[in-house]
């Protein structure tokens, strides 16, 4: 082969190494657009139309067409007679009846119930996703401003009932990978900012079984859970009791702590879900 063909299919292979390149940035951000507009429908209350599903997500009106179609042709949205896009069912309920977060919840359901309306606050189920929170069901509190839950819990993990007990479940090296360096930020006054205070939380967690939140997170709201343990000890997930101050005043605290520690520890032994959770998260 001469040096001239040499370099031509050099320069050939660069070619289409830059274009392969190209083709995957552009499937990559095709991806992430359409995954905006899933999120922008998921968030909304009512079916939309094609410019206002353009406008909340950011996305050019032309792609945002193009991008419906092909979700609407993957089953994941679909266009009503009045012309406006929907989350299909396969993107409403992704997770099968029979998927073990499922079953979790349906198994939990009626003791989330009977918590809430022993106590008054908003009875959480929480499931733990590698070192991700996740809201698999709830049962609303008995006061006429109900809080806003979303599925995916985001409150700061040191300064929140279901992170503390996520926490207290990992070993060291994710724990500090997942909190990162002290000071913490502080939410409210009340919020426990170094390493030693916190650590001796985590300590008080896995020994009592309870993780507390009394205004550490939102001034007026407190917290009190329990996590569910699979058969290996790990946590899966959280049972949370969270509303105002004024249900966990200091002569009720330990009735709640004990009736939230029964029911996670009685669903932690009884439930079938629980197993096929923990096999499901390889735990």
């Amino acid at each position: 082969m001469t040096n001239k063909e040499t370099s031509g299919h050099a320069l050939g292979e660069e070619t289409r190494d830059s274009a392969a390149v190209v083709s995957r940035g552009a499937e990559t951000g095709a991806l992430t657009r359409g995954l905006q507009l899933l999120a922008v429908m998921s968030d909304a209350s009512r079916p939309l139309s094609l410019s206002e599903i353009a406008e909340a997500s950011g996305i050019a009106a032309s792609t945002t067409h193009r991008l419906l179609h092909t979700l609407s042709q993957c089953e994941q949205v679909y266009k009503n007679a009045q012309g406006r896009y929907c989350l299909a069912p396969r993107a409403l309920f992704p997770l099968g009846l029979d998927h073990p977060l499922q079953v979790l919840r349906r198994d939990a359901a009626e003791m989330l119930r009977e918590l809430q309306a022993r106590h008054g606050p908003s009875v959480l189920l929480v499931a733990f996703l590698g070192e991700k929170r996740m809201v698999v069901d709830f049962a609303p509190g008995a006061y006429s401003v109900a809080p806003y839950f979303d599925t995916r819990i985001s409150a700061p993990a040191h300064a929140s009932v279901s992170g503390k007990i996520l926490l207290a479940d990992l070993p060291e090296a994710d724990r500090q990978r997942l909190l990162g360096d002290a000071p913490y930020p502080a939410r409210t006054r009340h919020t426990i900012t170094t390493r030693a205070a916190l650590d001796d939380a985590l300590a008080e967690v896995e020994a009592s079984g309870l993780a507390t939140n009394f205004n550490e997170n939102v001034m007026g709201i407190c917290a009190i859970g329990a996590p569910l343990v699979a058969p290996s000890g790990r946590a899966i997930g959280a049972i949370v009791l969270t509303g105002p101050d004024t249900f966990f005043g200091a002569e009720r605290r330990d009735a709640i702590a004990e009736d939230v520690r029964r029911v996670a520890h009685m669903l932690s032994a009884m439930s079938m879900s629980v197993r096929a959770v923990a096999r499901f998260l390889s735990l």
